[in-house]
């Protein structure tokens, strides 16, 4: 199903269906934004959801935006609760998920929007219909403004179509998506704790008190500066063929320090230059810079940094340095929100440099580590894709009602019953 016939699909419902408007539910109240003028990052301050907090379904809270608390009291509106669903209003617009326990009172952005539901199922359902590719599209043919700054207002927001399924059918599907969820967060905790297994040994192999020189990062890899990205007449739809296009949006919302895959791509003859597979894409924000690892041929965007060392070795070090000293680094940055990044500046910087033998050794270790990390992250992909094709067999009436899918005897995502559509008919 796609956007163009999300409504189409919708008038073709099972019987005991109904449709009804987001912001016309009784059992949700769409809130609205949050904090329109956060101010500068304070330390001590309340945690706040932003857009790129937003991730496959899930709030991000490693790294959050803290406000201070007097401009949390003076947005309370926006103030969250556990069971609140947020949902991204700038760039991945309709991007949703459930605040849990751990975000409960945080604050939400200008970029956020809040909706309460009375019920938890209530809040499951919305967060997995906002999930849904013709959801997504739908909401993006509402979107104004450029393409990456796409901007989705809440009364479009509330005007978007919602089914209503009966109350027991809906549970069964609730579930068995609550099974692929509890996969997909074992696959999160193997990525989070292979990556701060590398990040530990660097911290040890970095910290043992050797008399490495130091070096500038100018000596130690090619940098070369993003630029803005092309017209939008000459952009390639991000369904065909072309050059990767990374924006600082792709490297700070990634969730692991690789990128496979980026929102936008150029066609052949408009990339300009390209960085091979296995440079280093930097991108900032005020409250620290961020390093990613590429792993296809990429064009770099506007205050995006491309480095490219001599070999994966010194890739691999050079990663977990640059992400080791990201507050450090944020003085690189120009501008009142630290993004726009200085090659000049940014090339100065000063590194302690081990020697050959001890970089090839860490990136052997580290090497296995980001690739275990790498297996879990696509696994959890393939998971996300059986999501979307047991959504649309529930939507078609073909999802099974019966003893299957009972808690006590659900079975996680390899079984006949979850393989999609064809098999659970």
């Amino acid at each position: 199903m796609t956007g163009e016939d999300l409504e189409g699909r919708l008038r073709s419902l099972p019987g005991g269906w109904d449709v009804g408007r987001l912001g016309d539910l009784p059992t949700a109240q769409v809130i609205g934004y949050g904090v329109t003028r956060p101010g500068a990052h304070t330390a001590a301050g309340v945690p706040m959801i932003r857009a790129a907090d937003i991730q496959d379904g899930r709030l991000r809270g490693d790294e959050p935006r803290r406000i201070d608390p007097r401009v949390h009291e003076a947005n309370r509106r926006s103030r969250l609760e556990i069971g609140d669903v947020v949902v991204i209003l700038v760039g991945r617009v309709g991007e949703a998920a459930v605040v849990q326990a751990e975000f409960q009172h945080w604050n939400a952005s200008r970029t956020v929007a809040v909706i309460r539901t009375s019920e938890p199922d209530e809040a499951a359902w919305l967060n997995l219909w906002l999930g849904s590719p013709a959801v997504r599209a739908w909401c993006e043919r509402q979107a104004t403004g450029s393409t990456l700054q796409r901007t989705l207002s809440v009364t479009a927001l509330r005007k978007l179509p919602v089914p209503i399924p009966p109350a027991g059918l809906r549970a069964h599907l609730l579930r068995a998506m609550r099974l692929l969820e509890e996969k997909a967060a074992t696959n999160a905790r193997i990525t989070e704790c292979a990556m701060k297994l590398s990040e530990a040994q660097f911290v040890r192999e970095a910290s043992d008190g050797m008399p490495w020189p130091e070096r500038p990062l100018a000596g130690l890899a090619h940098l070369t500066a993003g630029k803005p990205p092309p017209k939008p007449d000459d952009e390639g739809a991000p369904s065909e063929p072309g050059t990767a296009f990374v924006t600082p949006a792709d490297i700070l919302q990634s969730k692991s320090p690789h990128l496979y895959v980026t929102e936008r791509r150029l066609p052949s003859g408009k990339e300009g230059r390209v960085c091979a597979p296995g440079s280093l894409l930097v991108a900032s924000r005020e409250d620290g810079v961020r390093a990613v690892m590429n792993h296809v041929p990429a064009a770099v965007g506007r205050n995006v940094l491309a480095l490219e060392p001599e070999s994966v070795s010194d890739a691999y070090w050079l990663l977990h340095e640059v992400c080791s000293r990201g507050a450090e680094l944020v003085a690189t940055t120009q501008g009142s929100a630290g993004r726009e990044l200085s090659r000049k500046a940014f090339a100065e910087i000063s590194v302690r440099w081990p020697s050959r033998e001890v970089r090839e050794q860490f990136a052997r270790l580290a090497g296995r580590l980001h690739e275990r990390a790498r297996l879990a992250e696509n696994e959890s992909v393939r998971l996300r894709e059986l999501r979307g094709r047991l959504l649309d067999g529930f939507l078609s009436g073909t999802f099974p009602k019966g003893p299957l899918l009972d808690h006590q005897g659900a079975q996680p995502a390899g079984g006949p019953a979850l393989s999609g559509p064809q098999g659970i008919s």
